[in-house]
């Protein structure tokens, strides 16, 4: 009678065949679990039959086109967080600006530049492309709004008044840019009044 394996009764077994059926590496699977190579190995080929091996795995077999339809709802995905990111970006180099941290400022403003680069990475050609999201365009998202911005609030830099009323209406803009086009409908816009 052969002796039951030292998997069988681990805690975390059920972790472990998933990682074995997903062809987990078993030296991180060994580290992570406190077993040896061999005893993953044996493990796998005696007592996992193909079945289980077939139910456990995560990681299926896509066609080609549930595999563009991903890559396309990911990359949209990965747009709207470096959109949010730069957003938070500026906001950051603004509120430096308005207590007068001029190397924060700086600081904020590089990583937004920095931020544009990967967008224009993800967009192909550095902007050469609009974003199109059923009827809202992101306007955020193209590498040229962050050099327009940034030279818009650096050229009313001298002019305090000023300069708070635009990075207030730039502000706005890019809220309301981050919003989803449902949220957008039930938005009211509010118009910045200049003090006469």
């Amino acid at each position: 009678m052969s002796r039951q394996p030292e998997i069988a009764n681990h805690p975390d077994r059920a972790q472990i065949e998933i990682g074995l059926a997903n062809n987990i590496a078993m030296r991180t699977l060994g580290k992570r679990y406190g077993l040896t190579q061999s005893q993953l190995s044996r493990y796998r080929n005696d007592h996992m039959p193909d079945e289980l091996i077939h139910r456990l795995r995560v990681r299926g077999n896509r066609s080609d086109e549930e595999l563009a339809q991903v890559r396309e709802i990911e990359s949209k995905s990965l747009l709207d967080h470096f959109a949010w990111q730069r957003a938070r970006l500026y906001q950051v180099a603004d509120r430096a600006g308005k207590i007068g941290d001029d190397a924060g400022e700086t600081r904020a403003l590089a990583a937004a530049g920095q931020v544009s680069e990967r967008i224009g990475k993800l967009l192909g050609d550095m902007g050469a492309h609009t974003v199109v999201n059923n009827t809202q365009i992101n306007f955020t998202a193209d590498p040229r709004w962050h050099a327009i911005r940034t030279e818009l609030v650096r050229a009313l830099k001298p002019f305090p008044e000023a300069w708070a009323t635009v990075v207030e209406a730039i502000e706005h803009a890019e809220a309301l840019q981050v919003l989803s086009v449902d949220e957008m409908r039930g938005a009211r816009v509010i118009e910045h009044k200049a003090d006469a």
